[in-house]
């Protein structure tokens, strides 16, 4: 079996280590510095060097039990069991892994501890963390846990340890252990000073103000979240502060303003497209009393804005039950309804697509049509069509 030297410091990056077996894409080390896929954190990424040929390590993972560096075919050809290799790991892809790991398990710590919400699942990757809760939290309670999340990780230090324990020393604790226990012979726990204590097999810090800020970028039904941490927070904190004190300016409206800004605009935007919608409705109603044109005993009305679908069903009792609608969406786009039994509006489509090409289709109610050429006079079209029926 490989040996963890990520396990007896994971702030180690280089490392000897000799080929153990040689599989389809990877080798297998008698020892290893590369973390591999497994608890839901990203593998490690770095080199491979044997003599003067070297192959990037992109992917580790665990196969019933072996540690597979999946390296080049070419470098696998160049090696032989017993050789000895040497491994480089990304550090700051590495460390990247860790803030957010560390980051992940304060958090979950600190939900659970405020508000009895369980961390369910958890992804780590580099510098990005989501999280999936057992049951939902608000938008107040999710600020305090971001509030003490960001304490802890840039100026209320917490130690991180870890340490292995035996079964036995394992059912004196139990009680204390945030996470569920595998059944195993040696467990490995990860503490947090006063604040949490778990089964992990993860790559973790030192210390909790290694971390840095943590900003929020996903938010989703009160149970999943998603953060970032390091560089990339640190880059999206920036950016958003550039922006925000570019609206401010435009809006003329305080930084500290703007939330209470945007709301009170999403509330008069909504009531600004229901004001639209009713306006709509009643120039529809009254566009059903006045057709463009009468012919053959059927009501032709030539509309030239678009108009929703919801508004359609809405108004079309308003209109006669002989009415064939030519609602125009573009320059060349047409949708046409037909409220006659004898007049098929996907017919009227296809009509207009064999004169004047294009492509379209839907059914005798409604249909749309998107053409080559526009008609130079669409309400002639529709007569031409009733009198070949």
């Amino acid at each position: 079996m490989t040996k963890k030297l990520y396990w007896d410091d994971p702030y180690a990056v280089d490392f000897t280590a000799k080929v153990v077996s040689i599989q389809k894409g990877g080798i297998i080390l008698d020892k290893t510095l590369f973390f591999p896929l497994s608890g839901n954190q990203a593998s490690d990424r770095g080199i491979l060097l044997y003599g003067e040929d070297q192959s990037s390590v992109d992917a580790v993972e665990i196969i019933e039990g072996d540690i597979i560096h999946h390296i080049s075919s070419d470098f696998i050809k160049k090696v032989k069991i017993g050789d000895e290799i040497i491994g480089k790991v990304d550090w700051e892809y590495r460390h990247g892994i860790m803030k957010a790991h560390s980051s992940q398990h304060i958090f979950s710590a600190l939900i659970l501890e405020l508000y009895s919400a369980k961390t369910s699942r958890a992804n780590i990757e580099f510098e990005e963390v989501s999280i999936q809760l057992d049951h939902p939290i608000n938008d107040l309670q999710l600020l305090e846990g971001l509030k003490k999340l960001n304490e802890i990780c840039t100026s209320i230090s917490k130690d991180i340890t870890a340490e292995i324990f035996n079964k036995e020393e394992l059912s004196k604790i139990k009680n204390s252990i945030r996470s569920e226990i595998p059944e195993k012979e040696e467990v490995r726990l990860i503490k947090i000073d006063d604040l949490d204590l778990v089964c992990c097999g993860g790559t973790h810090l030192k210390k909790s103000i290694e971390i840095g800020p943590v900003i929020l970028t996903d938010f989703k039904k009160g149970t999943n979240i998603r953060y970032h941490v390091g560089k990339k927070a640190l880059d999206l904190i920036s950016s958003l502060n550039v922006d925000l004190i570019n609206l401010s300016d435009k809006l003329n409206t305080a930084l500290v303003k703007i939330p209470d800004k945007i709301r009170s605009s999403l509330i008069e935007h909504e009531e600004n497209k229901q004001l639209i919608e009713n306006l709509k409705v009643n120039n529809l109603t009254l566009t059903s009393k006045c057709p463009t044109e009468v012919h053959e005993g059927y009501y032709l009305f030539l509309i030239e804005y678009q108009v929703d679908s919801k508004i359609l069903k809405k108004t079309m009792e308003q209109f006669p039950s002989n009415s064939l609608l030519v609602i125009k969406l573009g320059e060349t786009r047409y949708q046409i309804v037909s409220l006659s039994e004898k007049v098929s509006a996907n017919g009227v489509v296809q009509a207009l697509i064999s004169k004047f090409g294009g492509k379209g289709g839907g059914s005798n109610f409604t249909a749309q049509a998107n053409l080559n050429n526009a008609p130079p006079d669409l309400i002639s079209e529709f007569k031409g069509f009733i009198d070949s029926i």
